[in-house]
């Protein structure tokens, strides 16, 4: 364009007249494509149809529920039996979300590994919008799965998002951006060896949970994704798996919602960053079940490990009076502040359990620490997630770097395994 511009200087007033020409002309087409989409439209239900829609879906969630909880608790008294009177340490991980700040916890997995005494064996993993790409490889739970993940965030590709051409901003579309190299780099490495062995894990007892949102219903929806892996290998068929962890990782209008069977999916951020329950009162959880099979026993030995993929902190910083530049910090303070919340509410539940049962129950947290910065401004950008991913393997192989948020009052504040 610039070797334009002498003659535009030189034409000055047709140049004018074609300009407002031309912007007619754009408005005209905004206007008509606006009412246009190469989406299809989705059939809009009634009432009576969204409740059938719920029925269905609460029996579904409590059916894999009831499946979940009993499989973990099978586990851990199979545990029990070879370890001893002492009994296992029950290890639940939760991986939070924080897009391309998932680097940090793919580092801290890799250091994690260095630790004295390692990463624990976890009965279960859970993980939400960048920790659902995170939770299989934590599930698997070998190095060498470690690594791969940790490979993955240090090398984003130019193509894992891509504007949808000038009008990406148009109502019509689903989204500003479509995830063609994310999508297929996922692939990669979620391969059909790869659901084979979390598959294995599954076999072993082990729970794999991932949340995302159904943007229909408006609520939280989670799949065990390790049964998922085991019907997936069966077939041959990954498709669903895939889909599934796209579905949490998919940022509201950034990405494109996911369709998994008759509803669309959002990231799982938006209902709960940290996809982790103790549900001291409910029959189906963890808790009631235990007491409920083992009416004479203590409750064992319970850690809660959370890695949130941010900063518990706001970067405070200069934001402009322009829509674009409000909706960004409005929308990280809105999800840091919930994210802390899920986490307080589950110690308060540990502190409460620990105190009437006489339980031994930690909560403990690890994040990006406030006083880091980005090397460089931007999203996916290479430098900032090496970045990320090196503190996040320095920080984990240091047991220090564990927040105690919640343990017995009778233990000193260490981090036990």
């Amino acid at each position: 364009m610039r070797h334009l511009i002498p003659s535009l200087r030189s034409e000055a007033r047709a140049a004018g007249r074609l300009w407002v020409i031309a912007i007619g002309l754009q408005l005209a087409a905004l206007v008509a494509i606006s009412g246009c989409s190469s989406t299809p439209k989705r059939p809009v239900l009634a009432d009576a149809q969204f409740k059938e829609r719920i029925e269905a879906d609460d029996v579904e969630m409590a059916k894999t529920f009831q499946h979940s909880i009993p499989k973990v608790l099978h586990r851990v008294e199979e545990r029990s039996r070879a370890e001893g009177p002492d009994g296992p340490i029950v290890n639940f991980l939760a991986l939070s979300g924080g897009g391309d700040y998932g680097a940090f916890g793919a580092g801290f997995l890799v250091g994690w590994g260095k630790a004295p005494g390692g990463r624990p064996d976890f009965d279960a993993v859970t993980g939400v919008s960048t920790g659902a790409l995170l939770a299989p490889f934590a599930y698997v739970g070998t190095d060498e799965a470690c690594l791969t993940v940790e490979t993955f965030y240090r090398n984003p590709k130019k193509d894992w998002t891509e504007e949808r051409g000038l009008l990406y901003f148009m109502p019509s579309n689903p989204s500003f951006m479509t995830i063609p190299g994310l999508t297929r780099d996922l692939d990669g490495v979620i391969d059909a060896k790869f659901v084979e062995q979390m598959a294995n894990q599954s076999r072993a007892g082990k729970l794999l949970a991932v949340s995302a949102t159904d943007l229909d219903l408006g609520r939280q929806r989670f799949w065990e994704v390790g049964v998922e892996a085991e019907a997936a290998s069966a077939s041959g068929n990954l498709d669903r798996v895939h889909k599934i962890l796209l579905a949490s990782a998919a940022i509201p209008a950034v990405f494109p919602p996911m369709p998994i069977n008759d509803s669309i999916y959002c990231d799982g951020g938006v209902t709960a960053n940290v996809f982790l329950r103790l549900d001291t009162r409910s029959p189906r959880g963890f808790l009631q079940q235990w007491f409920k099979t083992h009416p004479n026993e203590p409750l064992p030995r319970v850690r809660y490990w959370i890695i949130v993929n941010n900063q518990l902190a706001h970067i405070p910083k200069t934001v402009q009076m322009k829509w674009p530049e409000v909706a960004g910090p409005a929308l990280e303070v809105a999800i840091r502040s919930a994210t802390i919340s899920e986490i307080r509410f589950l110690a308060a539940q540990a502190d409460y359990v620990n105190a009437k049962y006489n339980a031994d129950v930690q909560v403990m947290v690890v994040a990006i620490p406030d006083t880091w910065r980005p090397p460089v401004p931007g999203d996916f950008q290479q430098a900032t997630m090496d970045s990320l991913a090196d503190l996040g393997r320095k920080m984990g192989e240091d047991p220090a770097s564990w927040m105690i948020w919640a343990q017995p009052e009778k233990r000193t504040a260490s981090a036990e395994k």
